[in-house]
């Protein structure tokens, strides 16, 4: 029996566990957290752990991060400050079954102007995001599009998707829990440290360095998590490079405040009008918690739960 079984075998064990988890993603303490979970998938002999050992590091690519500097500069007014990069899965994917199913990444750019991102600390920014009316900055996006696109967690992430037991209920105090549940729960922790960590990695290398900080979101799978990858002092950001040596950039790797109406990959803006497509045609919803994704958009938006 593995020793997460006893843990889980009460709900408050459950939440304990993961409380402890959710303090180090808030306080951005990957290693940490990687630590405690690498511990426990390493004595776990199931599909999901196995997945997950094989879900290293260097398995993720993130593309389009790259791109902030040649969207920002030249910019006119406030500069931009913070990127809000979110990471959810695509709703209806259960229907979907027999291929595999890679996250996706929405990319919003914001500056100091209706909510000093610069001036608050991340506990501050984290609670800001709990607002059920919606965070500050709700619908004050630049409009700029921008295009991530993230790949390597396609089997651990349609392992997940498509798990037989993603549930547990405890009606009979049983004295301890499945361990086809055990692994769902912690293969959904590695799912979400990992693209944490690689989204991390991205911003220190691409956003870090020309002054621009990150509010980073797993939305609508479990865990849901926020962390905040602050930018660094203004000492130690790098001059920024002339607007000269735009020249040489291949024009498609512009992104524009206006642009043509075309065939492009599944970004926020057009999330945004799938959103509100639903809220025209779907019935009044019953009265329920939002996610950040959701109140991010607008407020009064609502979502509904990928699986």
């Amino acid at each position: 029996m593995h020793q997460l079984q006893e843990v889980f075998a009460t709900a408050e064990g459950e939440k304990a566990f993961e409380a402890r988890l959710h303090a180090l993603f808030a306080a951005s303490d990957f290693d940490a957290a990687e630590a405690i979970l690498a511990e426990h998938i390493a004595t776990m002999d199931t599909p999901v752990a196995e997945l997950c050992r094989q879900l290293d590091h260097d398995a993720i690519e993130i593309n389009g991060l790259e791109d902030v500097y040649d969207c920002v500069d030249g910019l006119e007014g406030e500069p931009v400050s913070t990127v809000i990069i979110v990471a959810a899965n695509p709703p209806d994917l259960a229907f979907e079954k027999g291929k595999t199913h890679e996250p996706f990444l929405a990319a919003m750019l914001y500056t100091d102007e209706d909510y000093a991102f610069s001036d608050k600390p991340a506990d501050q920014i984290i609670a800001e995001c709990g607002n059920e009316e919606g965070p500050a900055w709700a619908g004050k996006e630049e409009d700029i599009e921008l295009y991530l696109e993230i790949e390597g967690f396609g089997p651990l992430n349609t392992a997940l998707l498509f798990h037989k037991q993603r549930h547990f209920f405890r009606d009979d105090n049983p004295p301890q829990a499945p361990l086809r549940y055990v692994e769902y729960v912690v293969g959904c922790w590695w799912r979400a440290l990992r693209c944490q960590q690689a989204i991390a990695a991205c911003v220190k290398k691409h956003l870090h360095p020309i002054g621009i900080g990150a509010v980073v979101a797993v939305e609508d799978m479990r865990p849901e998590l926020i962390s905040v990858l602050a930018k660094p002092a203004t000492e130690q950001v790098a001059e920024r490079r002339p607007a000269a040596e735009l020249a040489s950039i291949e024009a498609e790797t512009f992104i524009q405040r206006k642009v043509v109406e075309e065939e492009k990959e599944f970004s926020g803006a057009d999330l945004r009008r799938k959103v509100d497509e639903i809220m025209e045609e779907a019935p009044e919803p019953e009265p329920k918690k939002r996610g950040f994704f959701s109140r991010l958009f607008g407020r009064g938006r609502s979502v509904d739960k990928a699986a």
